[in-house]
This record gives C-alpha cells, structure tokens and sequence, in this order.
C-alpha cells in the first residue's frame, strides 16, 4: 500500500492524464464503430422506408414495355426501378431525336400518378447512326416536382468546314 502511496504521489499528474487519455480513446473507438460498422445494411439507410406499398407492379411494368412496342421504330426498351428511380432504356432504329422525345414523353400516359408522386422516372434514348438518321444519345429525367421530361442532348455537333 505504501508504495502505491508513494507512486500516486510522485506521479499523480501523469496518471490522471493517461486515463483521460485513455478514456476520450475508449469513446473514440466506440463513436468509429457504431458510425462505420453498425446502423442499416441498405446503401439508402432510411430514405426507402414505405417504399414496399409503392413498389412497380409487374403489370404497370408490362403496360409501360407495351406502350413502347407500340412504335416500329423502337428496337429494345428495358424498364427497371432502383431506389427512388424508374430507369426506362429505349433504342430506336430510324428515328428522329424528336420522335423519340415523344415516344418516350407517351409512357407518361400510362405510369400511375401514385408512381409519379413517389419515383423520379430517367430517360436513356439511343440510336445508332444510319445513312438517312444521325445517331443520338439522350437523357431525360422527370423527378417527383415536374409534370414534364427535361431532356439534357450531349451529343457533339459536327463542326462547320468552310470551302
């Protein structure tokens, strides 16, 4: 006991600092864990809760492939939802970007308003270049707050040459 005494007297700052130090490292390491390692297994945490009663419907899936295949010039279209998104892929074959535009603005008639009011839908329109149509590549989303499709056109215009 006496040298415990002796110790706590000759070392009394050093020891009170070592275990603050000790402590703020303890809730350091528990802060590091529960922050990296525990809270939800979903890359989305809670933004998806209640998202299973809005979930797409196969047939509203089905109605939306269907009103494409409608058109001739619609090759492939692909409709698939992850997290918040309907993701909708078209490609076309002799078709103008504006044919397009419409084509793909007409699966709006037959997406439910329940959908509307909880997914943002995103466009992706292609087409391969041909001898009478220039080949394109589009964009287009429509989130939760818009009634209509904002296109964003990336593709690179042809430079004028001068003769």
């Amino acid at each position: 006991m006496k040298k415990i005494k002796e110790m706590w007297s000759n070392n009394r700052v050093l020891l009170i600092l070592g275990t603050i130090v000790l402590i703020c490292f303890i809730i350091v390491a528990v802060v590091c864990v529960n922050m990296f390692f525990g809270g939800s297994s979903s890359p989305y945490g809670d933004r998806l809760d209640g998202m299973e009663e809005h979930a797409l419907k196969e047939e509203d899936r089905n109605a939306i492939i269907s009103k494409l295949q409608e058109n001739d010039v619609v090759t492939k279209e692909e409709v698939r939802t992850q997290g918040k998104i309907i993701y909708i892929r078209i490609e076309f074959t002799n078709a103008s970007l504006d044919l397009a535009k419409q084509i793909a603005a007409s699966t709006l008639e037959v997406i439910n308003d329940d959908y509307k009011s909880v997914y943002d839908i995103h466009y992706t329109l292609y087409s391969e270049k041909t001898e009478t149509q220039a080949g394109f590549t589009v964009m287009g989303a429509k989130n939760i707050n818009r009634d209509a499709v904002v296109w964003n056109n990336n593709n690179p215009v042809p430079e004028k040459t001068e003769e």
